[in-house]
């Protein structure tokens, strides 16, 4: 039986786009390639989703020595330094954490976890816009990357960094802000999210 470590589809949603904005991608993680040749226990599914009309899947298997190595504690500000190092790169605005952003990132990994499936909507039916408004947030644009299964959320980035759809998320030049939570299922597998997003303004 192997496990699977996976980066979900990324999720955009602004006031200006009417949709969804899903993002079509078929990326492969170039620094795993070198795992393809050797034995594995686990596997990393890289998916690219039309919407609702099917998907494709990248998959990179992991070596066991990955697989058996316990999951690491999401620091919520290293996590801002690696974004916002990674933007930095590109000449971009450095980001903050937002306690409202990450309250949004939680509720969206404890579902997953509870559920132990991937995906940007929630079991209520909840979208990313939605879990923003109601922890308070006012958003002009949000977006949303999730992963599962990696073990550091510096394993996620480097991931999402090579993913063209994640990391345009990461690279978007009007958010402000990010939210970060991790969290786990019974059997210790780890369901990442950051929310990314830039609030409307009160009018003076």
């Amino acid at each position: 039986m192997t496990r699977a470590r996976s980066l979900g589809k990324p999720f955009l949603r602004s006031l200006r786009v009417k949709g969804h904005g899903v993002m079509l991608q078929r990326s492969i993680v170039m620094a795993l390639l070198m795992l393809l040749a050797t034995p594995a226990a686990a596997e990393w599914h890289l998916p690219c989703l039309f919407g609702l009309l099917g998907g494709c899947s990248t998959v990179i298997p992991l070596s066991r020595e990955y697989a058996a190595r316990p999951v690491q504690p999401l620091n919520p500000q290293a996590a801002l330094e690696e974004v916002n190092a990674f933007r930095a790169k590109y000449g971009l605005n450095a980001l903050v954490l937002d306690t409202r952003l990450s309250r949004a990132a939680t509720i969206q990994s404890n579902d997953q976890a509870r559920r132990d499936a991937m995906g940007h909507r929630g079991s209520d039916g909840s979208t990313i816009m939605d879990r923003a408004e109601r922890v308070g947030y006012r958003p002009r644009v949000v977006a949303e990357n999730v992963a599962y299964g990696l073990k550091s959320y510096s394993d996620v980035m480097r991931g999402w960094e090579k993913s063209s759809g994640h990391r345009e998320n990461l690279l978007r030049p009007e958010v402000t802000a990010i939210g970060v939570a991790m969290a786990k299922t019974r059997s210790e597998r780890a369901y990442w999210t950051l929310v990314l997003g830039a609030e409307i303004q009160a009018r003076k």
